[in-house]
């Protein structure tokens, strides 16, 4: 059966004002379009009907609620970019192909489908949010039941996300060989190290791992607390110490660096030890990235005053600009000293503000890069017209 595009456009807007649309899965992109694979699905939220848009890249998800008013549009798109539909109704089954004469398909009846519209169906997070783990409970994260405390939830979901993280990590460090089944692991500014627990239970517990994990932080009492938690549990190899990053020394060789939320340039501290102990992956959320702010103020006549001053005219504006800045810098920093490297969502921004993770992991990159990642290095610290404080902690590390 041959198609034209706006009679299959108007039959699909049909079947979701009528609530006869199940599911769409939508693949075989040939256009310029972001994703590389749409499923689309009813649901239910809060009593109001949307079209739920899953779409994915990087086999990674990404979620949005759609009004049907705009989802027209939107399916107007993906009509253009993808090049094969699978279309659920309640009724009906319907594959089609997309060629350079246009759409043809197939369909077949179905038995009658009931629509879906659950939104709350139980999400599959690495910890079960049902069972008792340990760890959790002593952190007054979980009843001794196996509950997640409502107030306790969001720090649950986040727990759960940067272990996603670690996971991800650890394939890669296994798929270039930087590690077998013995893993060393740092954790500056741990606080109250819910994510040093949560990692120690997932490389002992759940993936059978030989470890050895330290926590490092400033306050005494934090730390005598984690420390408590870790005898209780009996946690081997689970140290938690006392002190500043500058001064950290008990180690040569490590694998892993994280550091969640270091103040301002802390960051940068974690990032130079991760280089003195030749960390094969560097993890960092940064926080409160006030140096550059700082900086901009005191200079003059640059590019960025000269070019830029629709945004550093307005502090607020500045401020967010120079905790981007930071980061950019930092993520090309870490490049030139030989660390494939990514930026991406750490955790939802409803939940924390500080939500970029910069991830880094030994790369073995050719002359080249290394040579135009320095000359685009230079044009950039020339274009903020500072002196920022990484660059001098880290400079002897770069490759070229």
């Amino acid at each position: 059966m041959k198609y034209i595009k706006e009679d299959l456009l108007n039959f699909l807007v049909e079947k979701i004002e009528n609530k006869e649309f199940v599911k769409a899965t939508i693949s075989n992109l040939k256009g310029n379009y972001p994703y590389e694979k749409v499923i689309l699905k009813p649901v239910i939220i809060k009593n109001v009907y949307y079209i739920q848009s899953e779409q994915f890249q990087n086999k990674k998800a990404y979620h949005e609620n759609l009004c049907p008013c705009e989802i027209k549009t939107i399916l107007e798109i993906l009509l253009d970019n993808f090049k094969q539909f699978l279309v659920q109704t309640t009724d009906e089954e319907i594959h089609i192909l997309k060629n350079k004469k246009g759409f043809t398909g197939k369909s077949k009846k179905t038995s009658k489908q009931e629509v879906s519209l659950d939104h709350n169906r139980k999400k599959n997070y690495i910890l079960d949010s049902e069972t008792p783990i340990p760890f959790l409970i002593e952190l007054g994260v979980m009843t001794p039941e196996g509950k997640v405390t409502k107030d306790k939830f969001n720090k649950f979901r986040q727990i759960n996300r940067y272990l996603e993280f670690i996971e991800d990590t650890l394939k890669e460090l296994k798929s270039k060989k930087l590690i077998d089944n013995k893993i060393t692991v740092v954790d500056f500014g741990c606080g109250k190290s819910y994510l040093t627990f949560a990692l120690y239970h997932y490389l002992k517990n759940i993936k059978n791992m030989d470890l050895n994990v330290i926590g490092l932080d400033l306050k005494t009492d934090v730390i005598e607390h984690c420390n408590n938690i870790a005898q209780k549990l009996n946690f081997e190899n689970l140290e938690f110490l006392e002190g500043n990053i500058k001064d950290f020394n008990k180690l040569q060789n490590v694998d892993l660096i994280f550091s969640l939320h270091a103040c301002n340039n802390a960051t940068d501290y974690s990032i130079l030890k991760g280089l003195e102990m030749n960390a094969k992956a560097i993890l960092a959320v940064p926080c409160c990235q006030s140096e550059f702010n700082k900086k901009i103020n005191k200079t003059s006549n640059t590019p960025l005053k000269e070019n830029l001053s629709p945004i550093t005219k307005h502090g607020i504006l500045q401020e967010k600009f120079s905790s981007l800045a930071t980061d950019a810098l930092r993520a090309l920093s870490l490049e030139l000293c030989g660390y494939k490297t990514q930026v991406m969502e750490f955790i939802d921004m409803e939940h924390t503000p500080k939500n970029i993770l910069i991830k880094s992991i030994r790369e073995d990159f050719k002359d080249d890069f290394l040579i135009s990642r320095r000359a685009e290095y230079d044009t950039y610290v020339k274009f903020l017209g500072i002196e920022p404080l990484l660059n001098s902690l880290i400079k002897n590390y770069y490759k070229k």
